[in-house]
């Protein structure tokens, strides 16, 4: 397998990684830092290598060397919209597993152009003081109706840089509580399944060229454990499959991981997607869905 990519300097980037339950503990791998999934050996243009290891039940810094020893990946939540409305979805950046880089990251922009950032400058800083996080912000929650969301982004993206479950409180300059969206302080997580979209590519990263084969992972809560994966070239698919993710589909999102062998296809843009399994052939809300385009060089 070969992969390239080239790392493009960050302005103010944006970090996060993911959770399990509201009340999850240190052995919640969404928590850790770390990706929780495989890695392929490469990575985005501007985007980092993603850990090569999983999480499992210890939390990590939320760095990883990767093949060669690469740049550290830090995690960051964004939003995107789903079947089921807006959902925090996460991506790995260059940056050091640290609340300074979180909260640098926080106001950066996301390199899939399907994800946004309502959280962007509203953080001012954040540290860990006993079994909270402190976080400092500029004025009430952005995001208007869905400034709950934003809330969670910033706690699931602070949980991930100190690799633990810890509530955040969020206070002004002056260190006096504030009160976000209606939540008491300090906030904890929300469940997965309420906060996340079912469904998150980490490899390939956005922009990643790859030859020969790639593997792609990700996490996913999809019925019966069944992730359907499709590689397309303007809009045609030119090859598909599913993978079985790991972990209980009805509590959270698990790990999952294939091999996609591009040898046979002519170079050009591709489109990578996976998607959450849909028992009810179109009744409900439909399926979840994350894309990355990549490069067959």
């Amino acid at each position: 397998m070969s992969i390239r990519r080239t790392v493009v300097p960050l302005a103010t980037s944006a970090v996060l990684a993911l959770t399990l339950a509201a009340c999850g503990g240190t052995d919640d791998p969404d928590r850790a830092g770390a990706s929780g999934d495989r890695t392929s050996s490469g990575s985005s243009p501007s985007a980092p290598v993603s850990t090569s290891t999983d999480a499992g039940s210890d939390p990590g810094d939320g760095t990883d060397p990767g093949e060669g020893g690469g740049d550290a990946a830090t995690a960051v939540y964004f939003v995107t919209p789903g079947p089921l409305g807006d959902r925090l979805v996460r991506e790995f950046q260059p940056g050091d597993a640290d609340l300074a880089s979180a909260v640098a990251l926080l106001s950066g922009t996301p390199q899939d152009p399907d994800y946004s950032n309502p959280a962007t400058g509203w953080v001012q800083g954040a540290s860990q003081e006993g079994d909270e996080i402190v976080a400092t912000v500029s004025g009430a929650a952005p995001g208007g109706d869905d400034a709950p969301l934003a809330v969670q982004q910033v706690v699931y993206t602070l949980q991930a840089a100190v690799g633990d479950t810890l509530p955040v409180r969020f206070v002004d300059a002056d260190g006096g509580d504030v009160t976000v969206a209606g939540e008491s302080n300090p906030v904890a997580a929300a469940p997965q399944l309420d906060t996340l979209l079912l469904v998150n590519v980490t490899d390939p990263a956005e922009g990643t060229t790859v030859s020969g084969s790639f593997t792609a992972t990700g996490r996913a809560s999809s019925f019966e454990a069944n992730v359907p994966w499709e590689l397309r070239s303007d809009g045609e698919v030119v090859d598909s499959g599913f993978v079985t993710h790991e972990g209980d589909w009805t509590t959270g999102l698990g790990p999952w991981e294939v091999t996609v062998d591009v040898s046979a296809l002519a170079p050009g843009t591709y489109t990578f997607v996976a998607r959450t399994d849909d028992p009810s052939g179109g009744e409900g809300p439909g399926p979840s869905e994350d894309t990355k385009t990549i490069t067959v060089g």
